[in-house]
């Protein structure tokens, strides 16, 4: 049944009740994993950094402060500034070329990472990076989202965002395998085309390089039908999606400005905490403990692989089982259980009396690490209209960004070096912003609850 309403007014669209509007579950599957692959391949673009602190440091010169604007403000500045303009074509036009242009770009600038002879080169092919990753997510949470039925998407998240876990882990593992191999100082390599580079920067090329064949992968989809979109009605009394402007879709986000501000904040302080210990935690461990950064890479991305993916698909699964137990909040408890464990295991690692130790409290801390990603941009498509999914998702992306890789890897490094004075108290810092950010995570989560539930109603009239 078609929603009466005046003209211009948004109302529900009607539904055919003969068809399913989802794709079939191979396609469906399908697709999701394909765009998981993306995300691994852009995790790993954006990780590798992490490894590379020492050689970076001595090479060019560089500060903590300088350190952490290159691992995050760097990367953040233009994936979150480009965000929105580039989901507003996702919203508009073909999601499958957008990503595909994309992870083009971000793969060619990683690469040129590996090329950088100044710190300002290698600041500039990092923002680069971040411009086409910027591409990748909010098209593939539109996409996900027209893909599944509700009682499904947490595990198609779940899926989808394995990728980050995957991503970080094999960037950390190769990554500690190619520094051990070729760790020691002033190592050199000529590499055709590129010509000789150090060895931190082979390893840059060597990840990123690969990327610029996964565009192939799209073309073995179709793009889903787009579901959930509210409609207006035109001058003559006909029903038809709208095509939002900038300023409505703001205008959107600001009529429901409680719910994605508690949201968006909430999930983008368990980000500065993940960033921060994925940029921070090799360098600090290797400050301290009898370990090189190759062992810790070897380690750290073995744990990440297995313990914290398990955790994002759990996430999943737990989340699909409580909704379909008639949890409207399900996907905010998720996040929760996940900042109560960040809060709670992440902060012991940087503290553990021996390296046996710490390598058990890294892997015992993966299991809620990445929890919330599942969750997180699922609750947020499944609350909002088609038309302004991939631009609330880039709204929600540009803060999440914000706080967690423009503000949380230079923060512990300003910390380190402005208020503590000693390099060694490095995991001092790391350990301080984690925990802070995870409690007051913690406790916007628990006041959208209720809001989020309301919101659920809401969106059962047009979905």
């Amino acid at each position: 049944m078609v929603a009466q309403s005046i003209a211009g007014e948004i109302v529900a669209a009607p539904e055919s009740a003969s068809s399913t509007p989802y794709p079939s579950s191979g396609t469906a599957w399908y697709s999701v994993s394909v765009l998981m692959v993306m995300y691994v391949f852009s995790f790993i673009d954006r990780t590798t950094i992490a490894l590379l602190v020492g050689p970076m440091k001595r090479d060019m010169h560089l500060t903590d402060t300088q350190v952490g604007l290159m691992t995050g403000t760097a990367f953040a500045l233009l994936y979150t500034f480009l965000g929105l303009p580039i989901a507003r074509l996702a919203d508009r036009h073909s999601r499958r070329g957008i990503i595909a242009v994309g992870v083009l770009v971000w793969s060619i600038m990683a690469s040129a990472c590996g090329l950088a002879r100044t710190a300002a080169q290698l600041f500039v092919a990092r923002m680069g990076v971040g411009v086409g990753e910027a591409a990748l997510s909010p098209s593939a949470y539109s996409m996900i989202t027209d893909s599944f039925p509700r009682s499904k998407l947490g595990r198609a998240f779940g899926v989808y965002n394995v990728g980050i876990t995957l991503g970080a882990g094999i960037a950390l593992l190769l990554g500690g395998i190619v520094v051990s191999a070729v760790s020691h100082a002033g190592a050199t390599f000529d590499v055709p085309i590129f010509g000789t580079v150090r060895a931190w920067q082979l390893v840059f090329i060597v990840t990123g390089l690969p990327g610029v064949l996964l565009p192939l992968l799209l073309l073995t989809f179709r793009e889903p039908r787009r579901t959930g979109v509210l409609r207006g009605l035109n001058q003559a009394g006909l029903s038809e999606p709208p095509r939002p402007s900038l300023g409505e879709v703001l205008s959107y986000v600001w009529k429901n400005k409680t719910f994605y501000a508690l949201h968006f904040v909430g999930i983008a302080l368990l980000a500065m905490a993940g960033y921060s210990v994925s940029s921070w935690l090799p360098e600090a461990l290797v400050r301290v403990y009898p370990v090189t950064t190759g062992q810790v890479g070897k380690v750290l991305g073995t744990s990440i692989i297995i313990m914290n993916s398990i955790g994002v698909l759990l996430a999943g699964v737990l989340c699909d089982r409580m909704t379909r137990a008639g949890k409207q909040d399900a996907p905010i408890t998720v996040a929760l259980i996940s900042a109560a464990g960040i809060a709670t295991f992440a902060c012991f690692p940087p503290f553990m009396p021996t390296v046996s130790l710490i390598w058990v409290s890294i892997f015992v801390s993966g299991i809620t690490f990445n929890a919330y990603n599942t969750v997180a941009t699922m609750a947020i498509n499944q609350v909002t209209p088609n038309q302004y999914r991939a631009q609330v998702s880039a709204v929600y992306l540009f803060v999440v960004n914000a706080f967690g890789l423009g503000l949380g890897p230079p923060l512990v490094g300003w910390i380190t070096q402005h208020v503590l004075h000693d390099p060694a108290k490095l995991r001092f810092a790391l350990v301080g912003v984690v925990f802070g950010s995870a409690i007051i995570s913690i406790i916007l989560l628990a006041a959208v609850r209720p809001i989020y539930r309301r919101k659920q109603l809401e969106a059962a009239q047009w979905r």
